[in-house]
C-alpha cells in the first residue's frame, strides 16, 4: 500500500496525539497577544498533552536522538508544490518503506527537533490508531512532513514508524520526553513492534 505524505498540521493529527507547531498556533495573533516577558513573548499553554498511564513510573525522561537519513532521503523535499516557485514537472517522487511500527502502551512520546529551520522539511512521520485487538489498523495509516521547528507528541497506544530524517544535513537531533520503566524483563511494558516487508507498506514523498 502506497501513503501519500502530507503537511503536517494540528487538526489532521489530533487523533494520534498532539503537536506544537508555533507559526500554526500563533496565526492570527496580533501584538496583543505579547502579554508574557514584560510585553516581549506570546505565551500559549498546553499544547501539547503528555500522558503517563504507569504507575510505577511518575518522572519522565528527556532522551536524545542524533538520526540520520537513509540515502535515498538525503535530499531535499518539499512539503506541497507552489505553483510560483516550482512546476509539477519538476517534481520528483521519491518512495520510502516502513518496515517497522511500533507503539508505547504506557506513555506518550514527544519528538522536540533541534538545529533546523522553519521552512526546511525535516523530518517524516508514519502513523495509525490501534484496532480493537490493540493491532495496528493500517486502514488508519496517514504520513506527515515535519518542518525544523515543529515537535510531535505520539499518543500513548499509537502506533508510528520509527523517526525518519529527511534532508541534506548529515543529521537531525532531537530531545525526546518519555515515561519509561526501563526493566529489561518487561520490555514490552515500554515499546512493541511490529515488522512489515519490504514494500508493504510506502509513503510517497516529493522531492
Amino acid at each position: 500500500m502506497k501513503i501519500p505524505a502530507q503537511p503536517l498540521n494540528i487538526r489532521d493529527f489530533s487523533r494520534f496525539g498532539s503537536i506544537v507547531s508555533p507559526d500554526e498556533a500563533v496565526a492570527g495573533l496580533d501584538e496583543r497577544a505579547r502579554t508574557a516577558n514584560q510585553g516581549t513573548a506570546i505565551k500559549l499553554m498546553k499544547v501539547s498533552a503528555v500522558e503517563n498511564r504507569f504507575e510505577e513510573v511518575r518522572e519522565a525522561n528527556w532522551n536524545l536522538f542524533r538520526c540520520f537519513p537513509a540515502p535515498h532521503l538525503r535530499r531535499r523535499f518539499i512539503s506541497e508544490i507552489r505553483p510560483e516557485s516550482r512546476s509539477e514537472s519538476s517534481v520528483e517522487t521519491v518512495l520510502h518503506s516502513i518496515k517497522v511500527l511500533e507503539k508505547h502502551p504506557f506513555s506518550s512520546q514527544t519528538f522536540l527537533p533541534m538545529g533546523r529551520g522553519r521552512e526546511d522539511v525535516s523530518y517524516l512521520v508514519v502513523v495509525a490508531l490501534a484496532d480493537k485487538s490493540g493491532e495496528p489498523d493500517l486502514s488508519t495509516l496517514q504520513a506527515f512532513t515535519c518542518k525544523g521547528t515543529q515537535a510531535v507528541t505520539y499518543g500513548a497506544g499509537i502506533w508510528h514508524a520509527p523517526m525518519i530524517v529527511l534532508g541534506e544535513p548529515e543529521f537531525l537531533d532531537f530531545g525526546v520526553l518519555i515515561h519509561e520503566l526501563l526493566d529489561p524483563n518487561r520490555p514490552e511494558m515500554d515499546c512493541v513492534e511490529r515488522g512489515y516487508k519490504d514494500g508493504d507498506i510506502s509513503v510517497v514523498l516529493q522531492a
